[in-house]
């Protein structure tokens, strides 16, 4: 798609924002394979609408508040990506336009204070496990039901894990897991699944004691400064010394395998154009 978004003037993000624009063709096949549209059935709530949003906004032919409501909708998921036969890098222009229109965009305050809210708790599980026991005992604002309502009435009970988990029989390999910050609150039992599955097939498992959220929640969400802070204190926690550092949650693993773009244009985007090559989903 021809654009004339002046990538000198976006910051580090311009450059691979532009090249995802310029990869679409507009032929739609991108419609069937998106969630929002298959519920809402509009142009603008399709990959290939947002991609002409953005590049109307990045062009300043738009404001931001006019393509916020699509872009906001855009649940993430990357669906559209292995749909595309142009191989359009979707997710190269999804979070760096919501990052960059975060410093732009005006939002009510009760929108601000619910965001405020879900990134003061989600990403840190002791926070998360009390704010979900209380979400489910005190009566809550209205705009936060969407979000409660889909915790389950009764939280699982609270697990730890060790420092490292030896294989069983020949050690075949050594990895470090990432436990999800949601995940250890929700559904603790997947981790320790994992890890007992990896064992028993001569894996030896590493915990990191210091790593945190993916930074999944922030990055697309639009911030970019939590985003790249979850980013680094993960680059320094995770060793050299493993074969994979290894995720159980799609949504985490698509976050790290970003780091390369949330870090760009910092003296860390090196460390995380590596860091991004050595973290594979568990399934894989």
């Amino acid at each position: 798609m021809l654009h004339s978004i002046p990538t000198d003037k976006l910051g580090p993000l311009g450059e691979p924002m532009a090249k995802a624009v310029s990869a679409c063709v507009h032929c739609g096949f991108c419609l069937s394979a998106c969630p929002t549209y298959r519920e809402l059935g509009q142009e603008m709530d399709t990959p290939r609408g947002r991609i002409v949003l953005m590049k109307e906004v990045l062009e300043g032919k738009m404001s931001f508040e006019a393509a916020q409501p699509h872009v906001d909708r855009c649940l993430g998921c990357l669906a559209c990506e292995p749909a595309c036969p142009s191989g359009v890098p979707y997710r190269d222009l999804i979070s760096p336009f919501r990052a960059l229109a975060a410093g732009k965009m005006k939002r009510g305050w009760l929108e601000r204070l619910r965001r405020f809210l879900a990134a003061q708790t989600v990403p840190f599980p002791g926070r998360f496990r009390l704010a979900a026991w209380l979400g489910k005992h005190v009566p809550a604002p209205s705009m936060m039901k969407p979000m409660l309502e889909l915790i389950p009435d009764e939280l699982p009970p609270k697990q730890t894990w060790e420092e490292c988990y030896p294989a069983s029989g020949e050690k075949r390999a050594r990895v470090a897991l990432l436990l999800g910050c949601a995940q250890q609150v929700l559904d603790p039992d997947i981790n320790t699944a994992t890890i007992e599955v990896l064992t028993r097939n001569g894996v030896e498992v590493v915990i990191p004691r210091s790593q945190g959220c993916c930074g999944g929640l922030a990055w697309h969400t639009g911030d970019l400064e939590a985003a790249r802070s979850f980013a680094r204190q993960n680059l320094g926690a995770f060793p050299e010394d493993v074969d994979a550092i290894l995720t159980n949650a799609a949504g985490c693993g698509s976050a790290m395998h970003e780091y390369h773009l949330v870090l760009r244009g910092t003296p860390d985007e090196t460390r995380a154009e590596a860091f991004r090559h050595r973290v594979m989903d568990v399934s894989v």
